[in-house]
């Protein structure tokens, strides 16, 4: 049963869009649930799931929780294990029926499980859908939770629940991107949930699938490529620090939109120099996407230094070096004028 399912407060703002832009072609779930030996088993669903208000709010949620998720893993069909894209292939052709596919699937699946001994359960969705011209199949392992209601009659009830926030495994494959950019190295994506590194010991097994492009590398290159590219305009440290916020500002934006950065639209934001324009500055220079997500831990480099290690932790806004903090290179000293008041008020009860 799937019972209801938690909603956020992003949806007031952001249902309504969802709803409208985001079409269902086909969904259906299945469960995958532990016997008493302790193996996982599977009970699938023979029809599709009408696309109903409920299920479109459902979808438009799903979607927008995965796009803003942070750490997924890019990758792309293994050339050698072609099961799956077998699968996919004859979904595509309509040699198979959806429902068909995500049995074949999901079997599949439940393959890998008991061959690993793994113990992943919950609600197996599977969903073709159309967002702004893009087709996609989700797949997602749901957390289905048990919990108390006070109805209508002010009686407490037994309630079901679907914990969309805590997506324990789910992948989306990009059909568009893989049918125009076959030779793509990105048009699988991933989340791993608490299944950590396991992921790779059968989700990517069970998706015929493996790693590819990597957002971290993609971000820490795209660090470098910002202060390499102020240093070749020879800007000012106070345009350097603009430039920089710029550039923050952007991918924040992106990120809280559920959008990857575009390196055209980064360098429209930077303005353009005569001579130098950031666009082609990285196409000469450095190995990043023209489009790939940011992750949100790598932000803080643009604005501020940070480092730890001898059970020092240091974070300061950038801004500050030259003028509340001073480094002294020879003697490998920091000095800070000006104290945060919570931090002096502990130093000074010690």
């Amino acid at each position: 049963m799937l019972g209801g399912y938690n909603t956020h407060p992003f949806w007031q703002l952001y249902g309504n869009l969802s709803v409208m832009s985001l079409v269902i072609e086909h969904i259906i779930v299945h469960s995958l649930f532990g016997d008493e030996q302790g193996r996982v088993q599977l009970a699938t669903r023979e029809q599709e799931l009408s696309a109903n208000p409920a299920v479109q709010q459902l979808m438009a949620e799903l979607h927008h929780i995965y796009n803003t998720k942070a750490g997924k893993v890019f990758g792309y069909f293994n050339e050698e294990e072609t099961g799956f894209r077998d699968l996919v292939r004859r979904m595509q052709d309509q040699s198979l029926t959806f429902a068909g596919f995500s049995h074949l699937a999901a079997e599949r699946l439940l393959a890998e499980l008991n061959r690993l001994e793994m113990s992943e359960q919950g609600v197996l969705l599977f969903v073709r859908y159309q967002w702004l011209g893009a087709d996609y199949l989700l797949i997602a392992l749901l957390d289905n939770k048990d919990s108390v209601t006070v109805t209508e009659k002010l009686e407490v009830s037994q309630a079901s629940y679907l914990d969309l926030g805590k997506m324990q495994l789910a992948a989306r494959l990009d059909l568009t991107e893989l049918q125009t950019r076959s030779e793509s190295r990105r048009y699988f994506s991933f989340i791993k949930g608490r299944a950590g590194r396991k992921v790779s010991d059968f989700f990517l097994n069970f998706l015929s699938c493996v790693e590819g492009m990597d957002p971290k590398a993609q971000s820490q290159g795209l660090l470098k490529a910002v202060d390499e590219y102020c240093e070749a305009r020879q800007l000012s440290g106070e345009e350097k620090l603009a430039s920089k916020a710029q550039v923050h500002k952007y991918c924040r934006e992106q990120l809280n939109q559920g959008e990857e950065l575009e390196l055209r639209e980064l360098s429209a934001e930077l303005g353009t120099d005569d001579d130098l324009d950031f666009y082609q500055f990285v196409s000469e220079e450095y190995q990043l996407e023209d489009k790939f997500p940011v992750e949100r831990s790598a932000l803080k480099g643009l604005t501020k230094f940070v480092g730890s290690g001898g059970g020092l932790t240091i974070s300061f806004e950038q801004k500050l070096l030259g003028e509340r903090i001073q480094y002294d290179a020879a003697t490998d000293t920091l000095t800070i004028k000006g104290v945060p008041p919570n931090l002096k008020s502990q130093l000074v009860g010690k």
